[in-house]
């Protein structure tokens, strides 16, 4: 009896240790997926803010065409639906005259397209660990949100027509 007892015991404090662990690697993921959504909100802004400053150069509709895309991007505030649309707006803008991006621009179009995946990323670890039992039986994500993909089109730059 005493065995069972004492075996028993060892099982609740190793769940205890591990209901533990599991709560401060929750805590850490949530951080990184704070951290992961400042800078690809900062990234989309920079974005925004290098095609508004390029727009003036590309001629014809397409030019007007993306300040319109970068001014809609811009006045967007949260990472939410209404983003991803107005992102993906000025993600088509730029690939229609990616052909003519500068050096700059493409920079900071490469940047964004690894901010978003560093923050899909961080999301798909935390969305992992939330589903696990001992998380949700336990509550262990507390009053935490859960966090989002962040989903648009991808302008990447064709980095061969691009003269350094």
């Amino acid at each position: 009896m005493d065995v069972l007892l004492a075996f028993v015991g060892l099982l609740a404090v190793l769940h205890v240790l591990y209901a533990t662990w599991t709560a401060r690697r929750l805590d850490r993921l949530h951080a990184r997926v704070d951290a992961a959504t400042a800078a690809l909100d900062r990234q989309l802004r920079y974005r925004a803010q290098a095609a508004l400053a390029f727009a003036p150069t590309v001629p014809g509709s397409s030019g007007r065409d993306l300040t319109t895309a970068a001014t809609a991007a811009l006045a967007v505030g949260e990472l939410d639906h209404d983003r991803e649309a107005a992102e993906s707006a000025l993600s088509r803008a730029l690939q229609a005259v990616s052909s003519d991006v500068d050096g700059t621009l493409a920079d900071v179009m490469m940047r964004t397209v690894y901010a978003r995946r560093f923050h899909n990323d961080a999301v798909r670890d935390a969305l992992t660990v939330r589903k696990r039992r001992i998380v949700r039986w336990f509550h262990l994500a507390g009053t935490a949100r859960l966090p989002s993909f962040f989903e648009m089109d991808e302008a990447t730059p064709d980095r061969r027509t691009i003269e350094v």
